[in-house]
């Protein structure tokens, strides 16, 4: 009887690992900026390039460098 108990508990740890890895992304994390940075990137410090999510007020791009893992720019830098 106890062995039936082990047997139970450890299929639902089993299941509850298996389904939180299966998980799908968060289809409401979005990436927004919210303020700019103003200065100049020299280009061979530009490890990846993001655009922002269409849904964001303010359109934009995510720089990541080697020093800042998020820079957000602007897709004009003349709008302000």
């Amino acid at each position: 009887m106890k062995m039936s108990r082990v047997f139970l508990v450890l299929g639902f740890v089993l299941i509850m690992a298996l389904y939180s890895d299966a998980m799908p992304p968060d289809p409401l994390a979005v990436s927004c900026c919210f303020t700019f940075f103003s200065g100049k990137i020299p280009p061979q410090n530009i490890q990846l390039v993001k655009k922002t999510d269409s849904h964001c007020a303010q359109q934009g791009f995510i720089v990541t460098t080697p020093k800042f893992p998020s820079l957000c720019v602007r897709e004009d830098p003349f709008k302000k």
